[in-house]
């Protein structure tokens, strides 16, 4: 290998070292993580056949996870009478939109726009958040 004849070519050679050098280290560094990866996994097995519970580790605790699941499709006449069935065993005192969306199962944003579309299918009292619905 000649000796580099000026700053610049020996700043380059320098360079092209490190990044070798990087490269090296990265290639280190991905295959410790792999190898720890793969420990990490045995030991959960281990944990598990000990419990005969699933690890909380990631990857058993992505594995264990259920699926997501839907609420039933529910029409605005079913809803209605759902509402009403509701707030004549339990609404005394009147209810919040939020308080008959966690009754019903159903997600608050479903009950705002019900009320929204069906205005005269229940009586209110109070505004914004207070608001309390009771039967007509």
């Amino acid at each position: 290998m000649a000796q580099p004849t000026s700053a610049t070519e020996q700043i380059e050679i320098l360079q092209q070292q490190i990044e070798k050098l990087k490269q090296q280290a990265l290639a280190e560094l991905q295959e410790k993580l792999t190898e720890a990866r793969k420990t990490v996994v045995d030991l959960e097995k281990q944990l598990e056949q000990l419990t005969g519970k699933p690890a909380k580790g990631a990857p058993a605790a992505a594995a264990a996870k259920p699926a997501r699941t839907r609420r039933p499709s529910v029409s605005d006449e079913d809803l209605k009478q759902e509402i009403l069935k509701l707030l004549a065993n339990e609404g005394k005192y009147g209810l919040s939109a939020k308080a008959i969306a966690e009754h019903l199962d159903q997600n608050y944003i479903r009950i705002l726009k019900f009320i929204e579309a069906n205005p005269k299918a229940l009586k209110r009292q109070g505004s914004g958040r207070s608001q309390r619905f009771f039967l007509p």
